[in-house]
């Protein structure tokens, strides 16, 4: 049986100082390691940690965060002169006393040549290649280690259109291509990457390694997917539970009258003094407990994704209840009629009110807001005026349209949450993100319409099917890969 150390697949990031190696490393591993902060040479030494273990319990994905070059120049000077006694003496012993920097710099790189499969080399993507001037020269140590480089590109800033990311990329790539030591390069920002790019890194990896490491890494980049692919199911069963929450919640308003009906339309329009109805207090009802479930379904995404923080804005009850409408509906044998039911209801009110002896001021109210009761409002009505009671408030099918895109954008913004950042975060998701959902929705089959089913198990099932299809379809239009 070969040894643990022939087991072992070693990665080493590197880069020039205070570009983000630790940040990163963070990121890909999924906890806090070494210290993080705004001065230079702030890791001293080689660490190593495990990135991904084999279930056999000897082969392992190693990563290995290294201290920043500095004086890159000075380096690749010191590093071309160590065949000569002088060059020597000034490695190891001239600047070990007088410069300590240099020196671990130098202890370093003789560490990634001795026990690197692979280079993964950071560069800050927020200014171009030719203002990098540190690149050339790290290239030049580089090919001193004489092992694979594999570019990364940090520092991108926030999430952007698909081709903007793809210019960047370009020009980078156009600029490596004069290194022969680089076999690819990538987008893996420490703020915000997706795990999706992930799947990009292990391919490049996999592609430059030696036949004799491929099986090992082959089962244990396996290892490394049932995890990503286990994250993934626990975030579209959270968001398929938090949807099936709101298709059945509803209230129930047994006492709902008829006056209280129409004054509640007229408060709507308007022509009715605000204040507190029966219908306005089971929608805030209604609010409340979708704005608990969201707090909770962001909880159980940045906990899946090990990302610390915790909950939402209280700001998200005000959206909630300005943002997306209730349908009423009425339930006249027990069953709930959920949606517009067309003109033939309110007409058919409208002549039953002409003569149902209502006074003067509701009458002329009435005038004012048949037009706008409609849908299921009028099937309320209607149901009331035959002397059928019991009302059922519930979210309609555009509020449920609304609330599966937000889960989405809250999924997208969890997902691509890098370590980097600290703490969880509400913001805003990008404009195109949200573009792209849309339209992500309107490819599907059928549209989205949950209240036309009654059964759970199928009312599960459609959530589950349509979030999963939307964010497979958001994640191949920004990554050309789906899960």
């Amino acid at each position: 049986m070969a040894d643990m150390q022939t087991m072992r697949i070693n990665l080493s990031l590197v880069s020039h100082t205070n570009i983000g190696k630790t940040t990163l490393a963070r990121t890909l591993l999924g906890r806090d390691i070494g210290e993080v902060a705004d001065r230079p040479h702030v890791t001293e030494t080689n660490d190593d940690y495990v990135l991904i273990r084999g279930s056999d319990g000897y082969s392992e994905l190693v990563l290995w965060d290294t201290p920043g070059f500095g004086d890159s120049v000075r380096l690749a000077q010191r590093l071309e002169g160590r065949s000569n006694p002088l060059g020597w003496f000034l490695a190891e012993v001239w600047d070990r006393m007088s410069s300590k920097a240099l020196w671990l710099n130098q202890r370093a790189l003789k560490h990634v040549r001795d026990t690197s499969s692979v280079v993964l080399y950071l560069v800050n993507a927020s200014e171009s290649p030719q203002a990098c001037s540190y690149v050339a020269a790290e290239m030049q140590i580089l090919s001193w280690i004489n092992k694979p480089v594999i570019v990364l590109l940090n520092q991108m800033g926030k999430p952007r259109e698909k081709s903007l990311e793809e210019a960047e990329l370009a020009q980078w790539n156009d600029y490596m291509a004069q290194f022969p030591l680089v076999k690819s390069v990538l987008p893996m920002d420490a703020f915000a990457r997706c795990w999706v790019q992930e799947f990009a890194l292990f391919d490049a990896i996999g592609n430059v390694l030696t036949e004799e490491q491929k099986a090992t890494y082959e089962a244990l980049r396996e290892a490394w997917t049932r995890q990503r692919r286990a994250v993934y199911s626990t975030s579209i069963e959270a968001i398929t539970n938090y949807m099936t929450q709101l298709v059945v919640d509803h209230e129930e308003l047994s006492n709902y009258s008829l006056t209280e009906q129409v004054k509640d339309w007229g408060r709507r329009l308007g022509v009715v003094k605000p204040q507190a109805g029966p219908i306005e207090d089971a929608k805030n009802a209604l609010a409340a407990r979708a704005a608990d479930g969201l707090c909770a379904l962001t909880q159980r995404l940045i906990d899946t994704h090990g990302i610390d923080g915790a909950g939402v804005r209280r700001e998200i009850l005000r959206r909630l209840k300005t943002d997306w409408t209730v349908n009423t509906a009425a339930n006249p044998k027990g069953a709930a009629i959920v949606g517009a039911v067309g003109a033939g209801a309110a007409s058919g009110l409208a002549t039953d009110l002409a003569t149902g002896g209502l006074t003067g001021g509701l009458g002329t109210l009435l005038g004012t807001v048949i037009g706008a009761i409609g849908g299921a409002g009028a099937a309320i009505a209607y149901n009331q005026v035959k002397g059928v009671h019991g009302t059922r408030v519930s979210w309609s099918k555009i509020a449920l349209q609304n609330y599966l895109l937000e889960a989405i954008l809250l999924y997208l913004a969890v997902a691509h949450f890098g370590r980097g950042r600290g703490y969880w975060e509400e913001s805003e998701a990008p404009a195109f993100w949200k573009d792209i959902v849309i339209a992500e929705m309107k490819k599907q089959p059928e549209e989205y319409d949950p209240t036309s089913l009654t059964e759970p198990d199928a009312i599960d099932g459609l959530n589950q099917k349509t979030t999963d299809l939307v964010i497979r379809g958001v994640l191949q239009t920004l990554y050309n890969r789906a899960p």
